[in-house]
């Protein structure tokens, strides 16, 4: 388990690497001639190939411990023996029910007499809209200094040109 987890984390970086040298070679190579393609499907599988033969023998492990039963001996454990009467069960399961019922209702109260809580799930909510906000900013300034909103703006053209029909 522990190597598979290894593999897995070994070949999202190579893969990461891969698109970040993809990037820049690009972005070098569109400095020198601003009309060259540099995304193309060979460069991408070059980029990619070291990051995928890890995933493959990644694959090829967790196979490999499928067809010989190697599994976590934590997953699997059985049920303690000691088996409590009917009686003694359903008592046991009304109890933890009042007592859930009874620390919902807590909540419940605790919530409607303190909106500060209301205002820290809006703060973090905020919070995670702003993150996500920035971010896509950052995507898209970094694609229109790559240039590719030019290539964006072909493709979007030639779609309602050719297939839709709108020229």
């Amino acid at each position: 388990m522990l190597i598979q987890s290894a593999l897995c984390i070994l070949a999202v970086l190579m893969l990461c690497g891969a698109a970040i040298g993809i990037y820049s070679e690009g972005k070098a190579k569109r400095a020198e001639d601003p009309t060259a393609y540099i995304y193309t499907r060979e460069a991408a599988a070059d980029a990619a190939a070291p990051g995928t033969v890890v995933l493959i023998i990644g694959l090829g492990f967790s196979i490999t411990g499928w067809i010989l039963g190697i599994h976590d001996e934590n997953a699997d454990k059985p049920v303690s023996a000691d088996i409590a009467p009917a009686d003694q069960m359903k008592q046991a399961c009304n109890r933890d029910a009042s007592e859930k019922t009874a620390d919902r209702h807590e909540q419940v109260h605790a919530k409607a007499h303190d909106p500060q809580a209301d205002r820290r799930g809006d703060d973090k909510l905020r919070k995670i809209r702003l993150a996500v906000l920035i971010l896509a900013v950052i995507c898209i300034i970094a694609g229109v200094a790559n240039g590719n909103m030019k290539d964006i703006l072909i493709k979007a053209s030639n779609i309602c040109t050719e297939c839709i029909g709108l020229g």
